[in-house]
């Protein structure tokens, strides 16, 4: 065994080779966890399952165990309490501290904490400033608390040191409240007339009778439940529009929920029988589709038929170029005699057939009149072409 596969953290600070043979030794024979770990798991049988099940009856939302049922309810209200408790702190905390009918502290039995030496002083209170003072006409102006009739010194929402200072006996009279009667009237009940703009007025109040009543009218008016129809001229003539266009929109709608498969069948268009025309609309919509689907293909159309004409001129060409390479010898050694050399037949009565390869050009037969020289060549396969 090499030095180099015992190495570790545990044979790093070994002194000898043979420290480090019995450090390893240990390490495999002595497990890194207690006994209690490789302790084999405790066997759960159906039955203790069982008993576990039938512990809490969810039913009655009781326990089966009475002891346990005691301890659970016992639980329960103490946690009832705490919350309710913790609820009325919070509620103490954000809210007033005293309460508005009985003015007691809400906070009675409670220990109240000394208030600390560094918190400042109050500020300094300006005498009687939280008398009542007159704001409106309709408000009240008493000095006491008008539920419980007692004086804002001993009923108020602050506590006792906030309180204004008032005295015991208050002597406040009860003052004239302004009321609607005292205000100047605008229509004289004897005369029945308005003081002011008397015509101006009673003109207003038809024009708003008249929409009112109109209003009450139109609100049990809209739909006549006998003869089917709105009482509005207007608005029955506009559902009539509607539910035409309906109409002439549903057989459109219906053809659209059908099957792609079914949509696409000519059946619909037109009878296959006589081919006339069934719905204008679907036959105009199939010939767009169709010169769609033409017009997609025409480049690809006319490509195919350039190549397939190019393919027969090629053809052509390599053929009159197969029958070039041939020599002209053989065809008058077949038939320069005259007669058939096979069927003994005359060929004088009966002509041979044309040669297809040409005759081979001279010098003499190039010449041309003027003294040039004729502008058709040769190519490399026989094949007369007319030179540039």
């Amino acid at each position: 065994m090499s030095r180099q596969r015992l190495a570790g953290p545990l044979m790093d600070d070994a002194g000898t080779w043979g420290e480090m043979l019995q450090k390893y030794e240990a390490s495999k024979k002595t497990r890194p966890l207690p006994d209690e770990a490789y302790a084999k798991p405790a066997r759960v049988t159906a039955q203790q399952k069982a008993v576990e099940a039938a512990r809490y009856n969810p039913v009655l939302q009781t326990f089966n165990d009475s002891s346990m049922e005691t301890t659970a309810k016992v639980r329960e209200a103490e946690m009832v309490v705490r919350h309710l408790n913790h609820a009325r702190d919070r509620q103490i905390a954000s809210e007033s501290t005293f309460d508005i009918l009985s003015m007691r502290d809400k906070r009675t039995g409670l220990q109240a904490t000394a208030p600390s030496a560094s918190a400042p002083s109050d500020r300094p209170r300006v005498a009687n400033q939280e008398l009542p003072a007159f704001r409106h006409p309709l408000d009240s102006c008493y000095a006491y608390n008008i539920i419980s009739g007692l004086s804002l010194a001993e009923h108020s929402y602050k506590p006792p040191d906030a309180r204004p200072k008032l005295a015991d006996t208050l002597e406040v009279t009860k003052p004239r409240l302004q009321s609607v009667a005292n205000l100047p009237r605008d229509y004289d009940v004897l005369s029945g007339k308005y003081v002011d703009s008397h015509d101006d007025k009673m003109k207003l109040e038809r024009q708003i009778d008249r929409r009112r009543a109109a209003h009450k009218y139109w609100e049990t008016h809209d739909y006549n439940a006998f003869t089917c129809e709105f009482y509005d001229p207007a608005k029955e003539a506009g559902q009539r529009a509607l539910e035409a266009k309906r109409m002439s929109e549903r057989p459109m709608k219906s053809f659209n929920r059908l099957p792609p498969s079914l949509q696409k069948g000519e059946g619909y268009v037109y009878d296959i029988t006589t081919h006339s025309v069934k719905d204008e609309a679907l036959n105009e919509k199939k010939k767009v589709a169709e010169q769609r689907f033409f017009d997609s293909k025409k480049d690809t159309w006319e490509r195919d038929i350039h190549v397939r004409e190019r393919g027969i001129q090629h053809s052509d060409l390599q053929e009159q170029r197969a029958l070039n390479r041939g020599s002209y010898n053989r065809y008058a050694e077949a038939y320069g005699n005259g007669y058939s050399i096979i069927d003994h037949r005359d060929y004088a009565r009966e002509a041979p057939p044309p040669a297809r390869v040409a005759l081979p050009s001279s010098l003499w037969s190039t010449l041309r009149p003027d003294g040039g020289m004729s502008n058709t060549v040769r190519s490399g396969g026989f094949q007369r072409v007319n030179a540039p």
